[in-house]
């Protein structure tokens, strides 16, 4: 009967703890924010296997106007402390979005249609929590927004 409670104390606190470990951080960090368009921030958890989940670097846009906005922007990263040449794929790291007048759009890991929007950032070893970081640097640059 001991053994029994043991375990299921055991099994309990370890539930508290990966859910601890696992779960959402739902404050998003302001990044940039115009008289047009608002972006913020956030890194997100998927969970995509047994072993290892991912982290994501997500994005969420706001348009601050009353039209429909259109916007543009690249994107430069470094992992493990050495920038990435964009220059090789621009497709992949320019991006656009379309908004419509106050409308809000969030990347993020089950969101397929924004999925394009979010860039890995370190596995996550399910069991340990242990983070393997890759990306330790992002600048969005060229910035703009255009009225439809």
């Amino acid at each position: 009967m001991k053994k029994t409670l043991l375990n299921a104390t055991l099994f309990c606190g370890f539930l508290l703890l990966s859910n601890t470990l696992f779960s959402q951080n739902n404050s998003w960090e302001e990044y940039f924010t115009d008289n047009n368009i608002k972006i913020e921030f956030n890194y997100q958890v998927c969970d995509f296997s047994s072993t290892a989940s991912q982290e994501f670097l997500v994005f969420r846009f706001t348009n601050l106007t009353n039209n429909n906005i259109t916007l543009d922007y690249s994107i430069d990263l470094w992992n493990n402390s050495k920038e990435v040449n964009t220059e090789l794929n621009t497709d992949e790291f320019r991006k656009t979005v379309k908004l419509e007048a106050n409308e809000t759009l969030s990347s993020s890991c089950e969101n397929n249609e924004m999925k394009k929007f979010t860039v890995f950032s370190s596995f996550v070893h399910n069991t340990t929590g242990e983070k393997y970081v890759t990306l330790t640097k992002f600048e969005l640059t060229n910035i703009t927004t255009t009225h439809e």
